[in-house]
């Protein structure tokens, strides 16, 4: 009888076989390589061929397409079983290209400097890469397998040595549209000439403390991987013994579960990281106290993820480039329904699992719920002291971590009738109180008018700077912020 001869690689991937031959000839799986290079190729050979005025909706259109069937394809052989396969990597190929033919269109299509948002002109580009450009920025070392995402201008800044002089020296020219090699110009050359005069090699900042940070907390998140993690299998909450357990433990399961997972990406997304910044990549200038900040590229703050106050906060420390990304793929441009077309967005490129869209809607609709308690509550909360603002921080952080177990746990699930069915068994509570803060909260205790508010705002324009919770960027005042405003309008 025959041994049973299997090629030992199919143990560790399941997904499509359209290039499987070629795998078995070579003898090893290149066969999915082959299907993430079609991708990068096509993507160029559109950015070559496309009008400027059609790139980026057909390169978005393309690239998600291909994306998509990829996605369907390992849905039918895995049998909701979740395995890491070329999609993860598609992922990041679709977001470089739909980015890069995005900043074409803006630079290319004649649209003025004043019809850009600041991100799309920080962004903008004025010429098409050649193809050494655009190859490398596809397919470098840095991020081709797990990210993180950095748009092409960024990459291009690194390249051509140019981000400490934009980043650090807070140069003129990256007030405007071109603002770098990318946008040359012939008065434009002679600002980045003395640029890099000023940007030497040996002013810039050791990026190996901050790598080796990030390396090690990133072996701290696989420990926990590894030998904590298969403690709590999320096959579990499918299980008969999740059922007849006591809602104490189904809750602090489920608390469990996910946030272990969680740390499955964190160690991809920090080794990621520390190769970026061991490499150069991801300054972004100084902090107040003279430290340099490396969070250019960076996927994820883990702090600000854990022990984040609301909801909106946490979901800006976890995955900023892909947040980064939608914003301005989609949030920026979209005239109307902007969340609506974010969230569909989003969905299509993380794939077709209903566990997924399960996670986004109770996501957008938690945060809805976290809002109006944030509006209704918090001001009354600060005008009672510190301590009680403590208080209320400690509530909210760990109301933040419970909505975020109970919305989040589908996306690791995957599976619909399941993720109902653990749902259904505590009889919806969570989306049953979400509702009645969106409906009653604001009758019980109705927000502050916006009068008042203004009043508030106007009282504290002393101070020199004030953090603007809604919009959640910060806004310096003072002397320095009307010198800063001077010089612009000169």
């Amino acid at each position: 009888m025959a041994p049973d001869v299997s090629h030992h690689w199919e143990e560790f991937y399941l997904g499509s076989r359209r290039f499987q031959f070629i795998a078995d000839n070579f003898g090893m799986p290149i066969d999915q390589v082959l299907l993430a290079l079609l991708l990068v190729v096509g993507c160029y050979v559109l950015m070559l061929l496309l009008p400027i005025t059609l790139i980026h909706h057909m390169s978005l259109a393309a690239s998600l397409t291909f994306l998509s069937t990829m996605h369907i394809q390992r849905q039918i052989y895995e049998d909701g079983a979740f395995v890491i396969d070329v999609t993860g990597p598609m992922m990041i190929i679709v977001q470089k290209a739909t980015a890069l033919a995005y900043s074409l269109h803006d630079g290319l299509s004649g649209l003025k400097d004043e019809q850009l948002t600041p991100l799309q002109r920080e962004l903008v580009l004025r010429k098409k890469p050649s193809a050494l450009e655009y190859f490398s920025y596809m397919l470098n070392f840095h991020s081709v397998l797990a990210g993180p995402f950095f748009m092409f201008a960024d990459y291009q800044d690194f390249i051509e040595g140019t981000h400490y002089a934009k980043r650090a020296l807070d140069t003129t020219a990256a007030t405007t549209s071109l603002d770098s090699n990318r946008n040359k110009s012939p008065t434009d050359l002679k600002t980045m000439d003395a640029q890099k005069t000023a940007s030497r090699p040996e002013d810039e900042p050791d990026p190996t403390r901050v790598s080796l940070y990030k390396a090690g907390l990133s072996l701290i998140c696989a420990v926990v991987t590894v030998c904590i993690l298969p403690n709590f299998p999320i096959s579990f909450l499918t299980q008969p013994g999740y059922f007849k357990s006591s809602y104490l433990y189904k809750g602090m399961y489920i608390v469990a579960v996910t946030s272990f997972t969680r740390h499955v990406y964190y160690t991809a997304w920090l080794v990621g990281d520390g190769i970026c910044n061991m490499s150069g990549m991801g300054f972004n200038g100084y902090n107040k106290d003279g430290s340099a900040k490396w969070d250019l590229v960076s996927n994820v703050d883990v702090v600000g993820v854990e022990t984040g106050l609301s909801l909106r906060d946490t979901l800006e420390a976890w995955n900023s480039g892909t947040m980064k990304w939608l914003r301005f793929m989609v949030y920026e441009r979209a005239g109307a329904q902007k969340t609506l077309f974010t969230y569909m967005l989003s969905s299509m490129w993380h794939g077709f699992y209903p566990g997924y869209y399960i996670t986004f809607v109770s996501g957008a609709f938690f945060t809805i719920a976290a809002r109006y308690v944030r509006r209704s509550v918090r001001p009354r909360v600060m005008s009672h002291g510190p301590v009680v603002k403590l208080a209320y921080d400690a509530v909210t952080c760990i109301t933040t971590r419970l909505c975020l177990a109970f919305f989040t746990f589908p996306f690791i699930l995957l599976r619909f009738w399941s993720s109902i069915a653990v749902y259904r068994d505590i009889y919806f509570i969570p989306a049953v109180l979400g509702v009645l803060v969106i409906v009653l909260l604001p009758i019980v205790l109705p927000p502050p008018s916006r009068s008042s508010s203004s009043a508030k705002s106007s009282a504290e324009k002393l101070k020199p700077s004030v953090k603007l919770e809604d919009a959640g960027v910060n806004v310096t005042n003072g002397l320095e912020g009307g010198a800063t405003k001077l010089l612009k309008v000169q």
